[in-house]
């Protein structure tokens, strides 16, 4: 059996899930190919038994990025099997469901469902800032969690995290508003005086959003407020509203295959 997994992952939350269910599986001699979506030109699904999508949250849903996959994957007659799992500050996620459903319409078979508790890296903006041990026991739990999506997985069990409608819905309004606020959140992202132009940030914007003129780094409307470029300065020197950020996500950030 062989598997694939899409993902699309800002600042390595996404990714270290991914590199889990990886690691789960191939305990289980099952060899799962992990693909960033970033980048990706063409789906290919041949000779893939079965599918995992692994999705960010932004704005209560999964960013415009993944929709553009979903609506690319090819629909498939063979109701190949699927595991869908999201990545958020909060508890649990809508996202999942819209994207499970998404999946479903296309002629896949959602077996799992399940959304990941992690660290939260808007917290300056929305949330609590997580603690070191709390960020710690987060990825332990997500760990486990991930053993157990697989064992269900394999066993041919079906777990599908609940959403309501209301929740479906109300995911929907906010990713909207979100999506029509993103050009002027993005305003409120500069460099400061620290930043040595080494250009990490503008290699790895998945947006392309981020140039160099007269000497400046300079943020566009193109954003889509991933925070990568906050999170992977080397010497710190992004900001947001003015406000010097601490960088939260080392500990899933370095999972991210960057551009140096």
């Amino acid at each position: 059996m062989k598997g694939i997994l899409y993902y699309f992952s800002g600042t390595g939350n996404t990714k270290w899930v991914a590199d889990r269910f990886k690691e789960e599986f191939g305990l289980n001699n099952i060899d799962l190919k992990l693909i960033n979506i970033e980048s990706l030109e063409e789906i290919n699904m041949k000779g893939y038994d079965f599918l995992i999508i692994g999705s960010s949250v932004y704005g209560k849903m999964q960013p415009k990025i993944v929709d553009n996959f979903l609506h690319r994957l090819p629909i498939t007659k063979k109701s190949i099997r699927s595991i869908v799992y999201s990545t958020q500050g909060a508890s649990s996620s809508a996202a999942i469901s819209v994207i499970a459903k998404e999946l479903e319409k296309k002629g896949f078979r959602v077996m799992i469902q399940s959304s990941m508790k992690m660290p939260n890296n808007f917290y300056f903006a929305s949330g609590k800032k997580p603690s070191i041990n709390e960020q710690k026991e987060m990825l332990k739990n997500a760990e486990i969690k991930v053993k157990n999506l697989t064992s269900c997985f394999l066993e041919n069990r079906e777990l599908k995290e609940k959403v309501l409608f209301p929740r479906i819905l109300l995911g929907k309004i906010s990713a909207r508003t979100f999506r029509k606020v993103l050009p002027k959140l993005s305003r409120s992202i500069t460099a400061a005086e620290e930043c040595t132009k080494c250009g990490l940030c503008l290699r790895n914007c998945p947006k392309n959003n981020i140039t160099f003129e007269n000497g400046h780094a300079i943020f566009h409307s193109k954003c889509m407020l991933c925070l990568r470029c906050i999170h992977i300065c080397p010497k710190n020197a992004i900001r947001y509203k003015g406000k010097k950020i601490s960088q939260t996500q080392k500990e899933t950030i370095n999972c991210l295959s960057l551009s140096k």
